[in-house]
């Protein structure tokens, strides 16, 4: 069975309940308010890479969030993991490689850029085609 900070879940829950431990395990510690606030709103994912078998953990703020805000939540965690007794990621009674990544910066989507600029394309071809169009129809009276 897996285990996220020392709490038993399956692979589709551990974004979230890593998120319900690291609020859990700050309630005592300076800053709490400001490191609940921000984790609350941030986008919390877990994936694990398969080839290097890291768990990563990516926490992406909303933009807002400055470099500052990073590096406050980097610090955070850090003196968190430092203090635990238990390892962030187990399976089966083995202690797992893992990772946190913090960002905000939110990635545009390919497709949609993709799509954008084809759609842009067509539209200036259908000026030029109706300008063309309408040059020919001036030549012909």
């Amino acid at each position: 069975m897996w285990k996220v900070l020392g709490e038993e879940t399956v692979i589709p829950k551990m974004g979230n309940v890593w998120v319900e431990r690291m609020v859990q395990l700050s309630k005592r510690r300076k800053d709490k308010d400001r490191f609940i606030k921000t984790i609350l709103e941030a986008d919390v994912r877990y994936v694990f890479d398969a080839v290097r078998e890291v768990n990563t953990f990516v926490v992406t703020l909303p933009p807002k969030y400055g470099h500052e805000d990073l590096e406050f939540m980097r610090a955070y965690v850090g003196r968190v993991d430092k203090s635990l007794k238990f390892p962030v990621v187990e399976y089966e009674g083995v202690a797992q490689r893992y990772t946190i990544i913090f960002t905000s910066e939110v990635e545009e989507d390919d497709y949609n850029l993709r799509k954008r600029r084809r759609s842009d394309y067509y539209q200036w071809a259908e000026k030029q085609a109706e300008t063309e169009r309408s040059k020919e129809n001036e030549t012909k009276f």
